[in-house]
C-alpha cells in the first residue's frame, strides 16, 4: 500500500511540480546581477534541481530517508521551495512521522497554494493519520 501511495505521489509531484515560482524569480533577478553572481545563481539552481530530482527518485522507490535527506538539503538551499517541503512532508509521513509530515505539507501549501500536488499530499498525510474527514476535505478541494 505504501508503495502504491508513493508512486501516486511521485506522479502528482512530477506532473504538478517543477521548480517553484520563487526559484524562477531568482533566475529572473539574477539577469540583472554581475556575470559572476549570475554564474553562482545558475550553479545553485542546478544543485537545487539535482537535490529535488534525487528526492523524487528516492520517494518513488520507497527510500523515504533519502527523500527526506535530499529535500532537506534543497530546503536549506532555498527555504521558500514548496516542492522540497511537499516531498519531505510526504516522505516523512510515509516514514511514520505524520505530525512532521503534516507540518511540511502545510508549509508547501502555504508557499504554493495553486499546486495540485500540495492538496494531494495533504489529503494523503491526513489519511495516514486516520483523519479521514480531513483527508476527504483536501481531496475535494482540487
Amino acid at each position: 500500500m505504501k508503495k502504491i501511495l508513493s508512486i501516486l505521489a511521485l506522479i502528482i509531484i512530477i506532473s504538478g511540480c517543477g521548480l517553484n515560482q520563487d526559484a524562477n524569480n531568482s533566475n529572473t533577478e539574477s539577469n540583472t546581477k554581475s556575470s559572476s553572481e549570475s554564474t553562482q545563481d545558475s550553479s545553485k539552481m542546478a544543485n537545487l534541481d539535482n537535490y529535488l530530482t534525487a528526492a523524487k527518485q528516492a520517494l518513488s522507490v520507497g527510500d523515504y530517508n533519502k527523500a527526506i535527506e535530499e529535500s532537506t538539503v534543497a530546503i536549506k538551499a532555498n527555504p521558500n521551495n514548496a516542492d522540497a517541503y511537499s516531498i519531505r512532508g510526504f516522505a516523512t509521513a510515509l516514514n511514520g512521522d505524520t505530525t512532521k509530515g503534516i507540518a511540511d505539507t502545510k508549509k508547501a501549501y502555504d508557499l504554493d497554494p495553486n499546486n495540485v500536488a500540495n492538496y494531494y499530499n495533504m489529503a494523503m498525510v491526513y489519511k495516514l493519520q486516520g483523519q479521514l474527514q480531513e483527508s476527504k476535505r483536501w481531496f475535494e478541494r482540487y
